[in-house]
């Protein structure tokens, strides 16, 4: 009797196991497999770019909306040059679009958030855009594993090796004649992390806007988890396939820690938010106050996830225009 009840026992906890490591690995994949391409943006260019593609696939009406009435057309850039250059990671070449319109004008990349994305979607060809129109020059990249980039991988290192890739940016841009106090980073989502990462490098890099970012590790673990219909218990299973899959450290996503205070940094979050919640731009505001580490802060008023840019696009150049102006000298 005493057999069939531990031999019962150990199965239930084996079951246990194998489901716990299965719903961990699932939830890993979920989050990390890229999608190489720009989704229906795939081929979108400065001058051909709209928000009507893919506004069917927002659920939420609000953010639909903004979507199909956005005047696309308005914001169109039509010279550009498509330039190669490498990433401070041996052997991964890059390709981004240069939009070097004003002379001895400061010049400010633009990183992408997470797949399907690119230089191709609408968030990068927009902030090129208005900071064009504020005299200041820009140059979008597509990432590692990214549109026109080379594809190095089929799980995103979410920016714990793509820093590199911004510095490659960096690099290609001191190369062509321009000074490290005139060279600025505009993060989206995501790619706010690679972005602030790859300042903390550079530290002559004086100016990071990051618009809706994550801030630290456990949070956002917390909350892609809770996504999936799990509990934080089930986070050690997926940091650790995580690791397994993106040959980065998870643990290691925590760029409220890479703030520095030689630097000055640009938070803005939409307060309706529902893909990285507004937990984490009140997380960076608190640090920032602490530490005294200069920044500025803008709450894009009834704005959901990186929706201020297209809400309030004079606003959200005007106020790029201040900062970078202000910092890039």
């Amino acid at each position: 009797m005493k057999k069939k009840i531990f031999i019962t026992l150990s199965s239930f906890i084996l079951l246990g196991c194998i489901i716990y490591l299965v719903a961990g690995f699932y939830v890993a994949y979920s989050i990390l497999k890229i999608d190489h391409t720009c989704g229906l943006h795939e081929n979108s260019e400065p001058n051909s770019w709209s928000t009507k593609v893919d506004a069917h696939e927002y659920s939420n009406i609000s953010r639909r909306e903004l979507r199909e009435n956005f005047p696309s057309r308005e914001y169109y850039l039509d010279e550009w040059q498509n330039v190669y250059f490498p990433s401070r990671e041996k052997d991964i070449q890059l390709n981004g679009w240069l939009f070097n319109y004003h002379k001895d004008r400061p010049v400010v990349i633009v990183v992408h958030g997470i797949f399907p994305n690119g230089k191709c979607k609408p968030e990068s060809n927009l902030i090129a855009s208005l900071l064009i129109q504020k005299n200041i020059n820009a140059l979008t990249i597509d990432l590692r594993n990214y549109g026109q980039s080379d594809i190095v991988s089929d799980y995103e290192d979410l920016g714990l090796k793509s820093f590199n890739d911004v510095l490659g940016a960096y690099d290609f841009l001191r190369e062509n004649g321009y000074e490290s106090n005139k060279i600025g980073l505009h993060g989206i989502s995501l790619g706010a992390v690679p972005a602030i990462f790859a300042a903390n490098i550079e530290q002559d890099i004086k100016a990071i806007w990051s618009d809706s970012s994550l801030a630290e590790f456990n949070m956002v673990l917390r909350d892609e988890i809770a996504r999936y219909g799990l509990s934080i218990e089930f986070g050690p299973a997926v940091s650790f396939f995580g690791k397994l899959l993106s040959g980065v450290d998870p643990a290691d996503l925590n760029p409220v820690n890479k703030l520095t205070t030689k630097q000055s940094y640009f938070f803005t979050h939409g307060d309706k938010d529902q893909r990285m919640y507004l937990k984490h731009y009140e997380y960076f505001k608190k640090f920032t106050k602490q530490y005294n580490i200069k920044s500025d802060f803008w709450l894009a008023k009834n704005s959901y996830h990186v929706d201020g840019m297209f809400k309030y696009p004079d606003l959200y150049a005007e106020k790029m225009k201040k900062f970078f102006e202000d910092n890039l000298k």
